[in-house]
This record gives C-alpha cells, structure tokens and sequence, in this order.
C-alpha cells in the first residue's frame, strides 16, 4: 500500500506537465556509507557517507554532468541520524569539464522497518552557489521513500522501490524560489548481499525552473550500506 500512495505524484507530476517540454537521460549512482570505528572500538556513532553520480543525456547522446557528494553524521537514536556535508557539480562545457556549482547541505533522516516493509523519510537544506552568480541560493529537499521485499521464495533478496522527492527554493536569486521540482521513483531492488543493493527503474523529474521540462530517467543506483 505505502508503495502505490509513492505512485500518486509521479501520475499526478505527468499530468500536470503534458504540455512542457521532455527529454531522456540515463543516470547512474554509487552510494558508500558506514561507521567511523575508531581503533580498538566495535562500533561508532559517528558515520560517513560518499556518493558519485554521473548524468547522461539521451536525446541527443552526451555527456551531462556529474555529482559528487560527502558528508560526515552522527546516529541520533536508532533509525535517526543528522548529517552535514559538501557537494560539487561538474558539468561538460563543450570542450572541457567546469564545476557550475558547489553545495553545502544538511539533513536529518528517519528510517524503520516492519516485516517486509520499510520506509525513509528525509529532510535536507542546501546552501548552493553557482558560477557567476553573487549571493547563494537556499532549498529545502523532503523525501519519502519506501521498499516492500517480495514475499515469493524464489524472489529471495528482491524489493519493490519506489519514491518521492519534492524541492522548494526558499531564498536567494528569485528566479530559484518557490516549488523547484519534483522527482518520483519505481524500480526493483536487489540484495546481493547484506550490505550491497542494487536498484534499477524509472525515474519522472519534473521540473519548473529554469527552463520547465520533463526528465525521463533510467536510473541505476549501486548502495553499500556498512551501518
């Protein structure tokens, strides 16, 4: 049930942007994170979290931009965690690879479990600057997401995934403000080990700023989970 209710915005996005412009892109993530053990010690509270993801365009074929990603978090309570971290964003300029923006972000996430559900929630701000411009940009990111492990035996280590993440531009140049877009998620997950997962499907992004358009993503995500 949690699943199909993630489904709602992703219908109500592509109606919502019948008349806009799309486009096609392939993206691809790799996710690390996991524990700072200090030595001597079995376990830690602090934590550690790395990402690298390249964008593709698909109409016409070309090669997008990257993001790059780190940050440091501390587990709150079980399920809760705080983090602060540092983003860059390099992008092809034609002839050669510029950074057009770099980020520093926060976020709490709230995650848990219940048989073969689960379920995330996050909350994160960014602080972004862009290349050329004066004064930084603030948005607030919030997303759910949530997993159901398929309950066949011969689908051992397969999940049902799908979420939804909505952006708000909250100050800074006033053509970033307001709703900024929407990205809304369905795929299949697969544990190949209990700490490694890998995620494919279709991902919509809406987005209204600069310029409005419509995204349809294939998107392969690759998650080492270490907590």
């Amino acid at each position: 049930m949690r699943t199909l209710l993630l489904l709602v915005p992703l219908l109500a996005t592509s109606a919502a942007a019948a008349d806009v412009p799309h486009a096609a892109e392939g993206w691809a993530n790799l996710f690390v994170q996991g524990r700072m053990v200090p030595p001597g010690e079995t376990t830690s509270r602090a934590l550690y979290y790395l990402e690298f993801q390249p964008r593709l365009s698909l109409s016409p074929a070309a090669a997008d931009k990257v993001l790059l990603r780190g940050a440091v978090g501390w587990e709150l309570a079980r399920g809760l965690t705080a983090w602060a971290g540092v983003g860059a964003i390099p992008r092809w300029d034609g002839d050669r690879w510029r950074v057009s923006e770099t980020r520093l972000w926060q976020q709490l996430m709230l995650s848990g479990a219940a048989g073969p559900t689960a379920g995330l929630l996050r909350l994160r701000l960014e602080q972004r600057t862009f290349e050329g411009a004066p004064t930084p940009s603030l948005r607030l990111r919030l997303m759910a997401r949530g997993t159901y492990t398929l309950p066949l035996a011969h689908s051992t280590g397969w999940a049902l995934v799908a979420f939804d993440e909505a952006f708000v531009g909250m100050a800074g140049d006033p053509a970033r403000l307001g709703f900024d877009q929407n990205r809304a998620f369905v795929g299949l997950l697969h544990r190949l080990t209990p700490w490694f997962s890998v995620e494919a499907g279709y991902l919509n992004v809406y987005s209204r700023l600069a310029p409005e358009k419509v995204t349809h993503t294939a998107l392969v995500q690759a998650i080492a989970n270490l907590l």
